[in-house]
């Protein structure tokens, strides 16, 4: 099959067409990919990402390929597949693409079966720690709170809204001794429940 013919099969889908047109200028990717080799290393762009680009422009090209413009199939394919090796390259040079290739995966093992998450992380800024914290804070509430009594609930509950001993006898209409006595049977009380 001629070329012209060769080129027109193509535009029409026609699947050896197109085969037989890439088999043809294939040497095409290979040279651009060769030229372009040291920059691509230098920035850690992957070969086969490249060839996988510049297999897209060559399909892309010979789609929108038009017979009437003068210009050789060879020559179209070449500028096209080397745009988009181009873009490849700016996309990965990119202050963006710097900065996400130069961080670290926190699940990367550094040494020894520790990963860098395992290294940095601080349990205090762990939802899961925290939450069981909270967990458990609210389930010694409510144990305390079960084994007082009415008048001793009620200086707890000022208490632990952080109220003051001079401002609890204020609102209970409470003299200071028996402010005195409720704090001490509770600090008992709370001690006990902590030992079990």
């Amino acid at each position: 099959m001629e070329e012209e013919e060769l080129i027109k099969s193509a535009l029409e889908n026609n699947l050896e067409a197109k085969n037989e047109i890439y088999e043809k200028y294939k040497y095409i990717i290979d040279i651009l990919i060769k030229k372009y080799r040291n920059i691509t290393s230098h920035l850690g762009i992957d070969k086969h990402e490249l060839e996988q680009e510049a297999m897209y422009a060559f399909s892309d090209a010979l789609h929108s390929f038009n017979e009437k413009k003068n210009v050789k199939l060879s020559t179209f394919l070449s500028v096209c597949i080397d745009r988009r090796i181009r873009k490849v390259i700016k996309k990965y040079s990119g202050e963006k693409a710097k900065l996400l290739n130069s961080f670290y995966s926190l699940d990367y093992d550094y040494e020894e079966g520790m990963t860098l998450k395992d290294m940095i992380s601080d349990e205090k800024t762990d939802p899961l720690y925290n939450l069981t914290i909270q967990e458990d804070y609210e389930e010694l509430i409510k144990k305390i709170e079960s084994s007082l009594s009415t008048a001793e609930l009620e200086i707890f509950d000022y208490l632990k809204n952080g109220f003051d001993r001079n401002s609890i006898m204020l609102i209970t209409g409470k003299n200071e001794k028996q402010v005195d006595n409720a704090i001490q049977r509770l600090k008992n009380k709370i001690r006990d429940i902590i030992k079990e």
